[in-house]
């Protein structure tokens, strides 16, 4: 009998066990997140009595979950433990099998991964879908795989999620795309480098920034090391990226006013590789950038797309109109908003 069975039979027999779990979870959580917390913070900000709280933390205190200190409660090492298991078993109690087969129906992709929760309000949820989202490329590893990965916040979290692994043969690392005038940490360069780190891989870098204008890019082009580096990125065969909406991107990349005034005209919603999509997937604008191209997307048959949040539902939705041949790795949050489009 597998996991989602036991789980199915225990909401049918003793559904206050789960219903205990969940409250208890949730009390974990926000211990997690504010603490050291106090009793009536805790009250406050879960909306349960002192009363209830207090017999909840000293059960939790009993199971050494829990640490009651002068400055409020923490959780130990080993509630935190706790705490990442349980939010896993969420997959099963809230059977999201369900939700990524008729995800997947929805938008024709080859596999959706969904995990329990929405990343814009939970950090727990965002560090699983980093985690489902690495297990998932390295199933796709191979030893002669040149791997490109784009930048962005997501894909940094990815990578931080990554188990190290042995040193593979004739694995390349690239940044698929150029770098946007943001944070080192989040720029594809470094997370190409941290990732063949963590992979004991090879590993190229590109160095030119995207939104150059296009008689600086044509000389950068012509450069032989950048020339070497984006023909290398032609070959790519493993593709790891993220979708973005098309305004927070426009902001991302510093964009000119007309770009977002186009971007309001055309009810523009989503952004990948530098370019722009309406919500049915047709390719509206286009940035000065460089490195992988939407004929590359579309030609590499290993790809896995990660995004997630109610607010990239839209976003995901139009990028899967113009290609669907990748794997889409979500949360629960985006998952559903997008089953109402």
């Amino acid at each position: 009998m597998d996991i989602n069975n036991i789980f199915e039979i225990q909401k049918r027999i003793v559904p206050e066990t789960v219903e205990l779990l969940m409250k208890r979870y949730e009390i974990m959580k926000v211990i997690s997140t504010f603490q050291p917390a106090g009793r009536r913070f805790l009250s406050n900000k879960l909306g349960i009595s002192e009363r209830t709280v207090r017999t909840e933390i000293d059960k939790l205190k009993e199971f050494n979950l829990v640490d009651i200190k002068s400055s409020g409660v923490e959780l130990t090492e080993e509630g935190n433990k706790i705490l990442s298991d349980i939010h896993s078993t969420f997959y099963y109690i809230k059977n999201l099998s369900d939700i990524e087969l008729k995800l997947m129906e929805k938008l024709k992709l080859k596999r959706v991964a969904v995990v329990s929760g929405d990343c814009e309000k939970d950090n727990f949820t965002y560090n699983d879908l980093g985690k489902k989202a690495a297990e998932i490329v390295l199933e796709n590893l191979k030893s002669d795989t040149i791997l490109g990965i784009t930048g962005g916040t997501t894909m940094a979290n990815l990578v931080r999620q990554m188990k190290r692994k042995k040193r593979m043969k004739k694995l390349l690392v690239l940044p698929a795309r150029g770098g946007l005038s943001e944070e080192l940490e989040i720029q594809a360069n470094t997370i190409a480098a941290n990732l063949a780190e963590k992979l004991g891989a090879q590993y190229k870098l590109l160095h030119i920034p995207d939104n150059l204008d296009e008689n600086s890019l044509i000389v950068l082009k012509n450069n032989k090391l950048i020339s070497e580096v984006l023909d290398d990125i032609q070959k790519i065969n493993l593709l790891i990226f993220g979708i973005g909406n098309a305004k927070d991107m426009a902001i991302r990349r510093k964009s000119e006013t007309q770009v977002f005034e186009k971007i309001e005209k055309e009810n523009l919603t989503a952004e990948a590789f530098g370019y722009f999509f309406d919500s049915k997937g047709n390719v509206k604008m286009q940035t000065n950038s460089v490195g992988i191209t939407l004929e590359n997307f579309k030609e590499i048959n290993n790809a896995i797309g990660v995004a997630a949040g109610s607010s990239k539902a839209e976003a995901i939705y139009a990028v899967t109109k113009y290609n669907n041949n990748f794997i889409l790795v979500t949360d629960e949050a985006a998952a559903k908003r997008i089953l109402e489009l």
